[in-house]
């Protein structure tokens, strides 16, 4: 039997025959190839990987490894890949998946699903981890119930040492903890009494009961406090664990230090993002944000920013009879706008990062005004000899270096005052200082420079 082949050739069912096993042999390779070169991957680095490719091609990477490595990163996915490998992949290998992840992470995964997917996958997971999932399920993902995990080693008070070694080392050798620095133990109420770390655990005497060796947690923190505090209470009681109890004192769950790892990292990024003048944050990573997305989170800032300029032409026109009586005047308004920014944006950031650390606060407001009132005033009469001699050497006239170089001190004090305090405020009125963006702190630092620059001519020319 001979088949037509689209070039019009002939190939007989032997040839046909050996075509396709010599096509097979070559898949064959190709993918012993690349599954060779994927072993070489850390399962963490996946994710790296993934969103530098477009969408198709990173699902069939995803279909293409195996379980336990995909078990290491999928809670890590951007929301869109999420989204479709929970429709790509076979039902029952994702739900062995989600089965296997720590409660936090498959409630973070959970949480990114539209609530049609996450209702139907909830109803197909064991109904042992769906119950141990939903209590995380309550809490926004942004808050300390969020961010928690609960599968840990909790003990009665009246346990002996003994008995909490032996079912600890069962536990962990099954793989039935997501934590493994401390023993936790409760009270018949389920109140946390007491915390005792693993290493001390195991050098105590056999005989004593838990509750007698356990000491008091450091702190502890309510389900709906927000992720950032949470970070913070880490980062200053140096805390590998951090409890979460409800109002009543019963033990809800642990945040892991890992877990605020990656929230330092998640919010130090959108921060990074608000300030440098995006309204909303862009949650995907950069490769994988649609261009709509980036447009229009971008754009609006701008279109703000355009108006708000408006005010600066508003004043150089209200000042043309100045510009025009010393014409050489036009000639600085670009370094004095420059100048003004940047002072503004220093001063901004160090009050947003002093925020977020905690090293200042809200009331710290007069001693806030006070250092930069003196750090800008040192600046300014370090820059005010140094423009002096440019505009001498660029204009030749006395005036207008006088007028610089008194109008550059008035600038880097008003736009570093502005800087310090305009996040502050923000923080006052309960809106994230970070929005307080280094283009606004320019154009703002623009109008009011420019305006003490002009008013300083004038006054100068009567």
């Amino acid at each position: 039997m001979l088949i037509a082949d689209e070039d019009g050739l002939n190939l007989s069912d032997e040839d046909l025959a050996k075509v396709v096993d010599e096509v097979l042999r070559f898949v064959g390779r190709e993918r012993d190839t690349v599954k060779g070169l994927l072993e070489k991957i850390k399962p963490k680095d996946f994710p790296l990987i993934i969103e530098r490719l477009p969408k198709d091609e990173a699902l069939q990477l995803i279909l293409l490894l195996p379980d336990d490595t995909v078990k290491e990163f999928i809670a890590k996915l951007p929301m869109g890949i999420t989204k479709e490998l929970a429709l790509s992949m076979n039902r029952n290998r994702f739900v062995k998946i989600l089965s296997e992840l720590p409660s936090d992470e498959l409630s973070d995964l959970i949480g990114k699903l539209p609530i049609s997917q996450r209702k139907s996958l909830l109803k197909e997971l064991p109904e042992w981890k769906r119950e141990e999932v939903k209590p995380l399920l309550a809490y926004p993902p942004d808050t300390a119930g969020g961010l928690m995990t609960n599968r840990i080693p909790i003990f009665h008070m009246d346990t002996l040492v003994k008995r909490v070694i032996d079912e600890y080392n069962v536990q962990t050798k099954f793989g039935g903890y997501d934590t493994n620095h401390n023993i936790y133990v409760v009270d018949s109420q389920k109140k946390l009494v007491g915390i005792i770390s693993v290493r001390d655990l195991l050098i105590t005497a056999r005989d004593k009961k838990v509750g007698e060796v356990a000491r008091k947690p450091t702190i502890t923190v309510y389900p709906l406090l927000n992720q950032e505090e949470v970070a913070k209470i880490m980062a200053r009681y140096d805390l590998l664990e951090l409890p979460v109890i409800d109002e009543d004192g019963r033990l809800l769950g642990v945040i892991t230090i890992d877990d605020v790892v990656d929230v330092i990292v998640e919010e130090s990024g959108e921060k990074l993002k608000r300030f440098g003048g995006y309204m909303e944050a862009v949650k995907s990573p950069y490769l994988a944000a649609r261009i709509s997305e980036l447009v229009r989170k971008r754009a609006v800032w701008l279109i703000v920013l355009c108006l708000l300029e408006a005010i600066t032409v508003n004043i150089l026109s209200s000042f043309e009879s100045v510009i025009s009586t010393i014409v050489a005047l036009s000639f600085f308004i670009p370094l004095l706008d420059d100048v003004g920014g940047n002072v503004g944006s220093q001063s901004a950031s160090f009050i947003i990062r002093s925020l977020a650390t905690g090293d200042v606060t809200i009331h710290d407001i007069l001693k806030i005004t006070i250092k930069e009132s003196v750090v800008s005033l040192c600046i300014g009469l370090i820059l005010s000899p140094i423009v002096f001699v440019l505009g001498f050497v660029i204009s030749k006239s006395v005036r207008v270096s006088i007028i610089l170089s008194v109008a550059i001190v008035a600038i880097v004090f008003v736009a570093s005052i502005i800087g310090g305090l305009l996040p502050i405020l923000a923080a006052k009125i309960k809106v994230d200082p970070a929005t307080i963006s280094a283009p606004l702190i320019t154009t703002i630092a623009d109008i009011t420079g420019l305006t003490l620059y002009f008013t300083l001519a004038s006054l100068f020319l009567l």
